[in-house]
């Protein structure tokens, strides 16, 4: 929306004649280049998976609705013969779309139009929950379209802003341009206010309430297109249409106060404003933000059964872009306010269409709904009047008079559908099956609104008659004059530029005809346009003859300079010459200094080689003499380790052996003493017992032949009765036939006892057992008995002194007791290692004989008894254990 008319022409007086004029030249418009309304369609995602939906996207520019779903739903078979409605549209957002797809298709080119001066309207049109507050502001995650909008626009022109207060609202719907005095004095009363306190629009963020994101994830691109020659100001309004009343939503009162109506007015161009409207300007994005955050506190929000925060009013945040052209250096703006231009973009968020059957509203929500029906209907009703009267005019028929008047939103933009700007509109949809009937209300409107052709606005550029791109060119002049001023050039400081008028008389003529009704004021129209033009001659003359002087005094100085300059150089080549003298003489004796420097180079470098190879060898014998000290050390210390393993070792070997020779020596002595006591007795004995066999008592006492000792007694309480003392074994030793043997032909049977889970031997030569059962514990003596079993193999695992694995197997007959059991006499131990062929210790195999009973017995060397033997593989041993072991 501009301020100032498109054509510079005087005011004149309006007569009946001129108001036909005017009435023909907006009868002409009607020839201009029209736009149709642009319509967007955005569905919105489904809530749950269990909603049902009867539209379906077809591709980017369609979309369907099939209403079978919707019949099954609600059993209407009246309606049974309807199909599937197909709605096309401009584009089409699917429900995965983002925040930055709508801006991009539909946002991002009203942002051009409004840098380029041009109006723009962009509202939001559905129904109550279908998205349309979330397409417009978003939330504190996804920026919507109005926050992206302020951000791509205050990036664009950042470097191009001018200072605050240099355009002030005059309140009549234009600005007015202040000069830098009163501008410093305004912004001395606004930081005054401030500091007290008292300012509405002191912007504090740190008492602010986001309700939108404040900053983007992804800083935008700056837009192409912007004349670098003029200085920007934003300024924004935020209204709001409650109850077919307008309210300024920014307006200076405490939040509580109820706001005062405003009325809708037309300017001296005839665009349509809010009389009173708070205009704010802002520098920033977070600046804007927050008097958006000041004005949505103020709105009218309210629950009803469809949505929980329902707007209850029309929004309408403006956006209006003032751009005046600088002077003729491009630092200062152009002091006269017909040279002002100023384009909006109105971004418009309509309340939710609702029908009471379904909010149940009462009372107060009956009657906003009520007027929130009413004012989309006369939009509808404008739109289609103005869709009829494109038809009649090309049919030749009278147009009809648009209700604009019937609604405040419509005649709030009545300039929009008149041609002032382009049109766009994106008609939200909530897919769920229960707003099918709305939803088919709403896409007829937008499929109508579509066909309503808008005249194309093209606002005319003021020419002033100046360098283009002078802003530019004067502060690379400026960067370059500093630069030269820090080199210390003098002559910098005399040095200017001009970047003033560029000499052209302006546009062409006008077109014009004098047989014409208007010619009186086509006449006017010349006669200003030629005093123009006079004007502008005058004044380039001027400006010519200005410069026609500069460039002769300029041809002095440079014939005074040039003159100067030639004596200067005539000494300057006499002084040339004896210098160049001098210094070929000095050249030659450098020629030959460098040859003698070349050669002492040469040789310098032969002995920096030669140190350094003395000096490679030199390390090569220290690390030499490094590493055999390190691999000495190495050896010491694995030979000190290996002593001390060594020494430890015999030691225990020769305790074990000491402890041996010592249990021997005990058992002699108590074998001895035996013999004695029994030698005793029988000497004490009255009568000399008969013996079956004639053997002498030391045989009868000591069997060693068999590998076996047995101990007989008589245990006779009268003495008068002969008895044999081989008839009653001694307490405690369970009794068994040494020299029973089986037969060769029936083989022997081997019980194998190991553990659970051995380890694999891993050696060369493995045991092997022909005939053999194996077991892991023995809890009964029937295992020994039964089944034949003749032979008994013990298999123990144990780590030796180097941590090698040691497989012993303990091997021995099973010979039958007379009280039913048996014993086990142990007569082998084989011992088992896998040890490297080049560290083999000597290996140490135990003698055989060693004997173990189970029921009694002997036990081998290494182990100290039969329970430590079957402990080690889990062998539980039952019946009598002998006291005493023989090897």
């Amino acid at each position: 929306m501009k301020a100032v008319p498109r054509t510079p022409m005087r005011v004149v007086p309006k007569t009946p004649r001129m108001q036909q004029t005017v009435e023909k030249q907006r009868r002409d418009t009607s020839d201009k280049a029209r736009d149709p309304v642009n319509v967007f369609c955005r569905v919105r995602p489904l809530q749950s998976d269990g909603d049902l939906t009867s539209l379906r996207v077809k591709n980017s520019t369609t979309i369907a609705l099939n209403p079978q779903d919707q019949l099954l739903q609600h059993h209407k078979p009246h309606n049974a013969n309807q199909r599937e409605i197909q709605y096309i549209f401009k584009h089409v957002f699917q429900p995965d779309a983002t925040q930055q797809d709508v801006y991009a298709s539909v946002a991002q080119p009203l942002v051009e139009n409004l840098l380029k001066g041009r109006n723009s309207l962009l509202f939001t049109y559905g129904v109550t929950g279908s998205g349309k507050t979330y397409t417009m502001t978003g939330n504190l995650r996804h920026r919507g379209i109005m926050p992206r909008c302020l951000d791509v626009l205050f990036r664009t022109i950042s470097d191009y802003q001018a200072k605050k207060f240099v355009f002030k609202p005059d309140k009549l719907n234009g600005f007015e341009i202040l000069s830098e005095e009163d501008a410093l004095l305004e912004r001395q009363h606004e930081m005054n206010q401030r500091f007290a306190g008292a300012g509405r629009f002191a912007f504090r963020h740190k008492d602010s309430d986001p309700e939108i994101a404040s900053q983007a994830s992804v800083e935008p691109i700056p837009l192409l297109g912007l004349d670098e020659d003029n200085m920007f100001s934003v300024f924004v309004t935020y209204i709001e249409i409650y109850n077919n009343s307008v309210y300024d939503l920014l307006e200076d009162s405490g939040i509580q106060k109820t706001l005062q109506s405003k009325i809708i007015r037309e300017d001296a161009n005839r665009h349509m404003f809010v009389h009173g409207v708070t205009e704010v300007e802002v520098k920033t994005v977070e600046e804007a933000l927050e008097v958006f955050q000041m004005g949505q506190k103020r709105k009218r929000m309210g629950h009803t059964v469809l949505n929980a925060e329902s707007s209850r009013s029309h929004s309408v945040f403006n956006i209006r872009l003032v751009q005046a052209p600088t002077d003729s250096q491009g630092e200062n703006v152009v002091q006269d306010r017909q040279n002002i231009t100023v384009s909006q973009l109105s971004l418009v968020d309509l309340a939710g269409s609702e029908r009471s059957s379904r909010t149940k509203n009462t009372g107060v929500r009956l009657r906003e709904a009520g007027n929130i029906n009413n004012s989309l209907m006369t939009l509808r009703t404008c739109l289609e009047y103005l869709r009829e009267n494109q038809l009649s005019a090309s049919n030749g028929l009278a147009p009809k008079k648009v209700p604009y008047r019937d609604s405040k939103i419509t005649h709030m933009f009545k300039n929009y559908f008149d041609g002032e700007g382009q049109v766009s509109m994106i008609v939200c949809i909530n897919p769920r099956i229960e707003d099918y009937d709305e939803n088919m209300q709403v896409m007829k409107f937008a499929e109508m609104t579509q066909e309503v052709q808008i005249a194309r606005a093209t606002p005319m550029k003021q020419d002033l008659g100046l360098t283009p791109g002078r802003r530019k060119a004067n502060k690379l002049f400026k960067i370059a004059i500093n630069n030269l001023n820090e080199l210390g050039i003098p002559e910098a400081k005399d040095l200017e530029v001009d970047v003033g008028l560029v000499y052209s008389l302006g546009p062409d003529f006008p077109a014009y005809e004098m047989d014409s009704p208007e010619a009186e004021i086509k006449i006017r129209e010349l006669m200003h346009y030629l005093e123009q033009r006079i004007e502008k001659r005058k004044k380039l003359r001027a400006n010519l003859d200005i410069k026609c002087d500069s460039f002769r005094q300029m041809l002095m100085n440079l014939d005074r300079d040039n003159l100067q300059l030639r004596t200067e150089l005539a000494s300057l080549k006499a002084v040339y010459k004896q210098e160049r003298d001098r210094s070929a003489a000095l050249e030659k004796k450098v020629r030959i200094h460098e040859s003698s420097i070349d050669v002492l180079n040469n040789t310098l470098s032969k002995q920096e080689r030669q140190i350094e190879e003395l000096t490679f060898k030199l390390n090569e014998k220290e690390n030499m003499l490094t590493q055999k000290e390190h691999e000495k050390e190495k050896q010491k210390k694995k030979f000190s380790s290996k002593l001390a393993v060594e020494s430890d070792k015999n030691k225990r070997e020769f305790e074990l052996k000491l402890r041996e020779q010592r249990a021997k020596l005990q058992e002699r002595m108590r074998i001895k003493d035996e013999k004695l006591r029994l030698v005793s007795n029988i000497l004490q004995s009255e009568d000399l017992p008969s013996l079956p066999r004639s053997q002498s008592s030391e045989n009868i006492l000591n069997e060693k032949d068999r590998g076996a000792y047995t101990v007989r007694t008589e245990v006779s309480s009268v003495p008068a009765t002969r008895t044999d003392i081989y008839a009653t074994p001694r307490h405690g030793a369970a009794a068994a036939n040494n020299r029973h043997r089986r037969s060769r032909s029936a083989g022997d049977k081997w019980l194998e006892h190991r553990a659970a889970n051995p380890v694999p031997l891993g050696t060369i030569m493995q045991p092997y057992l022909k005939n053999r059962k194996s077991v892991t514990k023995l809890t009964d003596m029937k295992e020994l008995t039964a089944h034949g079993t003749t032979k008994y193999c013990l298999v123990s695992q144990d780590a030796d002194t180097d941590g090698d694995v040691e497989t012993k197997l303990y091997k021995g007959n099973v010979i039958p007791t007379c009280g039913g059991g048996a014993q086990v006499v142990f007569n082998d131990v084989e011992c088992l290692k896998q040890k490297s062929p080049v560290h083999s210790p000597t290996r140490k195999r135990p003698s055989n004989g060693n004997i173990s009973a189970l029921g009694g017995g002997a036990v081998p060397s290494t182990v100290t008894s039969a329970q430590d033997v079957a402990s080690r593989c889990n062998l539980g041993i039952e019946g009598h254990s002998s006291k005493k072991s023989k090897i």
